[in-house]
């Protein structure tokens, strides 16, 4: 009997997920010769067919030897999986991957040294746009411009004094926390550990992984205690003006208050105070115990002319998940200076395009989203069976048509990052 045909050289088993592990000293030892990356051919129940890859992965992290890999919910969460490597003093480049979202976490002997993600929203820009050292028109001129000279943003901006160098590391080092942070909530998918030079990172930083640890366990313990009065970013809150009896709001909370001048998703407010997702939570918590905003609930619909019955918290949360994507490609369009010819392009698809009765008076707002109680009010008094689905197959077409006009005027690096946001979109709505 050949050493192949041997059992005791060890088997291949694949788990129901399709994760492959090698049982067996003797056949991982006969696998060592075929190191390297193989695409799966046709095969039948008996007999598996693999063939050498042509070229390298699209994952770029996974050109580098792996250290260690696994399944996330297998280890209990991503908390087992950081504290892990903290604790065996590791060092590589720990990758997380749910679906299309891929998340980096740098290591040098246990400690955190940088971060990276392919999410638009964790990017250095995006978090300086978030917490208030940046206006949205001064970051997309600045991206422009560094994007046309080839200069890291960060450079950039040192180079035109808007920032100085305290200023970067402290923004540098929030983007590294707030990837941090939202890795935690990772509930499954895969993890990699590859090795990695690190010192090889442009801005390497030393963070103690499990000082961060406890700052992002007591971050899910209180978001959770949040929860219990506001469900989550797509809960709409409004201002109650005239309280009575109610403690007056600190400077934070007053400067929310302020912004909070007609009803808006937690979502939106946190992106229009700048102030990050965790803080506008604990804020806004505050500001509902003490009766200075309320959260509109299902039936809340009725204050606004709107039926409860024929109106639901689904269709609300839809239109809202869909504006998000529609601002991003406004904002991307207004980059280029062409957001009337967008405009003009929306109005016609408005009004020809098979949802004449939904869409009518139906307007889009200075950022790129739709009036979303116009839009809701036409769908209640549309007497079909299904209005969630002819609502989705709406917001689906607008979505596509937008698509389809922005190519003329976006980068095929801007078409890219806007398609992810989308699958995401798909992945959300189910």
């Amino acid at each position: 009997m050949s050493r192949r045909e041997d059992p005791a050289a060890g088997y291949l088993q694949i788990d129901d997920t399709g994760r492959v592990t090698v049982l067996g000293a003797g056949l991982r030892d006969a696998l060592k010769e075929y190191v390297g990356q193989y695409t799966h051919l046709p095969s039948d129940r008996s007999l598996l067919h693999f063939q050498r890859a042509p070229q390298v992965p699209p994952l770029e992290e996974l050109r580098d030897p792996i250290i260690l890999q696994g399944d996330i919910a297998g280890m209990g969460s991503t908390i087992e999986v950081i504290n892990f490597v903290n604790s065996a003093k590791l060092s590589g480049n720990l990758v997380f991957v749910v679906d299309d979202v891929r998340k980096c976490l740098y290591f040098k002997n246990g400690e955190v040294r940088g971060a990276s993600s392919n999410r638009i929203e964790d990017r250095l820009g995006e978090i300086m746009y978030r917490f208030g050292a940046l206006t949205r028109d001064q970051l997309d001129q600045a991206l422009e411009e560094a994007r046309r000279i080839r200069r890291p943003l960060g450079n950039y901006l040192l180079d035109k004094g808007v920032i100085n160098q305290a200023d970067l590391y402290v923004y540098v080092r929030r983007q590294v926390e707030e990837t941090f942070y939202s890795v935690l909530l990772f509930k499954r998918g895969d993890f990699f550990l590859t090795g990695f030079d690190v010192d090889a990172l442009p801005s390497p930083l030393s963070l103690n992984a499990q000082s961060m640890l406890m700052e992002g366990l007591r971050r899910l313990d209180e978001m959770a205690y949040f929860r219990q009065k506001i469900a989550g970013p797509q809960s709409r809150v409004v201002r109650v003006d005239g309280a009575s009896g109610a403690v007056a709001p600190d400077a934070k909370g007053a400067t929310l208050l302020a912004i909070l001048e007609h009803p808006q998703t937690v979502a939106d407010l946190t992106r229009h105070s700048r102030l990050g997702d965790f803080e506008t939570m604990k804020l806004l918590f505050h500001l509902v115990s003490g009766g200075h905003v309320q959260v509109l609930e299902e039936r809340d619909y009725s204050t606004q002319g709107l039926d409860a019955d024929h109106v639901t918290t689904e269709m609300s949360n839809m239109v809202d998940t869909f504006n998000s994507v529609f601002q991003r490609i406004y904002e991307a369009i207004s980059r280029h200076g062409r957001q009337d010819a967008l405009e003009q392009g929306l109005e016609t698809f408005l009004q020809f395009y098979g949802f004449v009765e939904l869409f009518h008076d139906v307007t889009f707002d200075e950022e790129g989203r739709l009036d979303k109680e116009r839009l809701l009010q036409n769908l209640q008094q549309n007497q079909m069976d299904n209005r969630v689905s002819f609502l989705s197959q709406a917001l689906n077409e607008l979505l596509f048509f937008e698509m389809f006009a922005a190519r003329e005027w976006l980068e095929r690096d801007e078409q890219q990052d806007l398609q992810k946001i989308i699958n995401q979109l798909f992945i959300e709505i189910g």
